[in-house]
């Protein structure tokens, strides 16, 4: 089946912005159906989920789907036991960090290790671990397949275990009435996850499957954790994926970590119009306070008067709008030349045989590439103008640049020893 990258938008030739950590679980019963059924439902998102967490997934022949976007990683199947999870990773986002898969001898719990130079959530954090699980009935009473240990266990890395793990806890769904064996069964994972402040990402109470039988009562059974490493970067759990025919609901969490994160719009300090604001200012009378003030009076006499002058500040105070492509060196001037070039280059493309549009062409482009040069070059002189103790190291490292590599390539060697 094929896939088309572009359904998301954004030219191909040019790559695009980092965006959020997005991760998909749902359990697909086995069934091909559901599979593509969730697969296609991804073009309904901005962008495709970083990772697919599945549960579950359909098997055939010892083989999982394929999808040509994304790369599958599951427990083998060579010991003869079938594969109940899976992840799909998303090829963008596996060309960015290196991937560990960690399998535990069995079908139905799998860890993802993945590690970035840059860090995931800081730049201390090169390292995030993901569980994935599928726990089903125990061979003894009020046990799971899954103990609790393998599903949250200690780790110095954030850590994000997330699956089907079929229970019923107070803590996911608190207007529920429980029986005694299904406390007795879930008390020991939730009680470990308190022991190591594992926290639940689900919103309580949502339920993430409908029974289809009559009888059934719908519930709370695909869960997701998070470590205290990780917790801080949670920004949404949401179930905004159409149903794919299963009798679970597909589940989509966010975490924000800051090399994903576009920075937020700012007011340019540099641009203000000090003179305009200054007058506006001393034109803007502030009342006294009141004269027998309360708690909530002066507060709003407060904020009123600060809503004043913040208003003040927005109108003589363009707005920052920082993102991914931004650069420090970039004029209103290049911004002009680069409108020149691409309207000059729209119309000798028009007419290819005008030789003066193909000479206007050269020149826009000729302007526009030596300006660059000479932004580049000034931004650095300032650069190093204003550089300072703390900042001189920095200069030297950009100077320089990347250091070489500790082991030459050795062409036609296996390793460099």
């Amino acid at each position: 089946m094929q896939y088309n990258q572009t359904s998301w938008g954004g030219e191909q030739d040019s790559p695009p912005p980092p965006k959020p950590f997005t991760l998909v679980q749902h359990n697909c019963l086995g069934s091909w159906d559901v599979f593509l059924s969730l697969f296609g439902s991804f073009t309904q998102l901005a962008h495709p989920p970083s990772i697919v967490a599945l549960q579950d997934p359909p098997v055939y022949r010892g083989k999982l789907p394929s999808f040509n976007i994304f790369t599958v990683f599951s427990p083998p199947t060579d010991g003869g036991c079938k594969p109940c999870v899976a992840c799909y990773v998303y090829s963008s986002f596996l060309a960015t960090v290196s991937l560990l898969p960690r399998f535990f001898g069995r079908g139905d719990v799998m860890t993802l290790d993945l590690f970035t130079p840059d860090g995931f959530f800081n730049p201390a954090t090169t390292g995030f671990t993901i569980i994935n699980s599928y726990s089903t009935k125990g061979r003894l009473n009020n046990t799971r397949s899954v103990p609790p240990d393998i599903i949250f266990p200690a780790s110095s890395l954030p850590t994000l275990t997330l699956g089907d793990l079929n229970i019923h806890h107070p803590t996911a769904h608190p207007l529920r009435t429980f029986k005694e064996d299904e406390l007795a069964t879930s008390s020991p994972y939730f009680d470990r996850a308190t022991e190591l402040g594992f926290s639940l990402l689900n919103t309580p109470g949502v339920f993430t499957r409908f029974s289809m039988s009559l009888i059934g009562r719908p519930g709370v059974l695909d869960l997701a954790f998070a470590c205290p490493l990780l917790a801080p970067y949670f920004t949404e759990w949401s179930d905004p994926l159409p149903s794919t025919g299963s009798d679970h609901v597909p589940i989509l969490l966010r975490f924000e970590a800051p090399h994903f994160r576009a920075p937020p719009p700012a007011p340019n300090w540099a641009l203000t119009d000090w003179p305009s604001l200054e007058a506006s200012l001393k034109a803007t009378a502030i009342p006294p306070p009141p004269p027998l003030p309360t708690t909530r009076s002066m507060d709003i006499w407060f904020r009123t008067n600060l809503d004043r002058v913040t208003a003040q500040l927005a109108l003589y105070t363009p707005i920052k709008r920082v993102t991914f492509r931004s650069k420090p060196w970039w004029t209103a001037l290049l911004s002009q030349l680069r409108k020149a070039y691409s309207s000059a280059l729209r119309s000798s493309k028009a007419d290819r045989f005008d030789a003066a549009l193909l000479a206007s062409a050269r020149a826009a482009r000729s302007a526009y590439f030596k300006a660059i040069k000479k932004a580049k070059r000034d931004h650095w002189s300032a650069f190093l103008a204003t550089a300072t103790p703390q900042t001189v190291w920095r200069a030297k490292k950009f100077a320089i640049g990347r250091p070489p590599p500790r082991f030459p390539e050795l062409p036609g060697a296996a390793t460099p020893l």
